[in-house]
């Protein structure tokens, strides 16, 4: 992965992504056709837990917090992502819904991906598909470690 920049373009964030290094840069530029970028402030909310996923993104600047509403209101810090990291993974794996809910902890800017295009693009390309979703599993696996480690903090008080 490329060192981060300043550069805030849609092609620079994709570029310097470590979740799509495996893709080619025809496939980086496929995938720029179908982003764009989205703004937030500080609190404001990306998606929510339990709702429908449509997109995956990726911080471009900023910091988001990922959090976990348990089921008795209290809400789990799951962790917080800054530059080149991804948020969203829910919509590349069925059922396609967000299993938390992102939100800016300072004003941050993002790349919104269309789930579709990455899929196609996947598609396309079956070895670096099965990269990237190696990819997805270990954010998958490294949040549920997060999880974990949250919960059996509660469960000590």
């Amino acid at each position: 992965m490329r060192p981060p920049t300043a550069d805030l373009s849609i092609e620079s964030t994709l570029a310097h992504c470590q979740l799509l290094e495996p893709l080619s840069e025809a496939q980086i530029e496929a995938l720029a056709e179908h982003s764009r970028m989205v703004t937030l402030r500080e609190g404001e909310a990306l998606f929510d837990q339990n709702t429908v996923a449509h997109s995956l993104f990726v911080v471009a600047s900023g910091r988001l917090a990922i959090r976990l509403a348990a089921p008795d209101g209290r809400i789990i810090e799951v962790m917080e992502i800054g530059q080149y990291c991804v948020s969203g993974w829910s919509s590349l794996v069925a059922p396609y819904t967000y299993v938390a809910e992102a939100s800016a902890v300072e004003d941050s800017t993002v790349l919104a991906i269309s789930a579709d295009e990455v899929e196609d693009i996947l598609l396309r390309e079956p070895a670096a598909g099965y990269q990237v979703m190696k990819m997805v599993a270990g954010v998958i696996s490294t949040r549920l470690r997060n999880v974990k480690e949250e919960l059996l903090e509660l469960l000590e008080c």
